[in-house]
C-alpha cells in the first residue's frame, strides 16, 4: 500500500510540475491576468495547492490534530498566512521550485511512516494516513483543472496530467 500511496502522490507531483513548466512555456503575463473565475490569476491557484499542500503535510508529519482548540485555529491561520506571504512576489520559476520542495518534504515525511494504514486525527475526523494523501492527490487535481479552464477564458490550451499518461510515461 505504501508503494501505491507514494505513486499517487508522485503523480500528483509530476503533474504540478508538467503545468508549471507548460505555463512557463506561455506568455508570461498568463499566469497572472486576471481573470473572472474561482480565482482571480492563475498564479493565486498555483498559491493555493502550494498553502493548502503544505498544511496537510503538517498534519500527515505529525500523525494529525486531536482537536480544534482556539490556539490550533490561530496557529492554522497565521500558518496559512505565511505560507500565503512567502509566495508573494515570485517569478513562476521559483513557484515551481516551492512546489517541487515541498514534494521532498513529502518523501521525506512518507519514509518515516509505517504503517499508511494507520488513522490520522483531523479533530473529531479520522482517517487512514493512504486515504489524505489521496485527498491531496484528488484536491491538487481539481485545481489543474481550474487552471485549465482559466487557460481556455484566456486564449490557451491546457496541458494534459492525466494519471493514465502519468503511468503510460513511467512504463517507457
Amino acid at each position: 500500500m505504501k508503494h501505491y500511496m507514494m505513486q499517487q502522490y508522485d503523480y500528483h507531483a509530476w503533474a504540478n510540475n508538467k503545468v508549471c513548466a507548460y505555463l512557463a512555456e506561455l506568455p508570461e503575463p498568463t499566469c497572472f491576468t486576471s481573470i473572472q473565475s474561482i480565482f482571480p490569476t492563475i498564479y493565486d491557484v498555483l498559491v493555493h495547492i502550494y498553502v493548502i499542500d503544505s498544511g496537510w503535510l503538517s498534519i500527515l508529519a505529525t500523525n494529525g490534530v486531536a482537536e480544534f482548540s482556539p490556539e490550533y485555529v490561530e496557529e492554522l491561520t497565521a500558518s496559512t498566512e505565511r505560507l500565503t506571504n512567502e509566495t508573494k512576489g515570485k517569478s513562476l520559476s521559483e513557484m515551481g521550485e516551492m512546489l517541487s520542495g515541498l514534494a521532498n518534504r513529502y518523501h521525506a515525511c512518507f519514509e518515516q511512516q509505517q504503517n499508511v494504514e494507520a488513522f490520522c486525527s483531523y479533530g473529531d475526523f479520522n482517517a487512514r494516513y493512504i486515504d489524505l494523501v489521496q485527498h491531496v492527490v484528488n484536491h491538487g487535481t481539481y485545481h489543474r483543472g481550474n487552471i485549465t479552464a482559466m487557460l481556455r477564458q484566456l486564449g490557451h490550451a491546457g496541458t494534459q496530467t492525466d494519471f493514465s499518461l502519468y503511468l503510460y510515461l513511467q512504463g517507457k
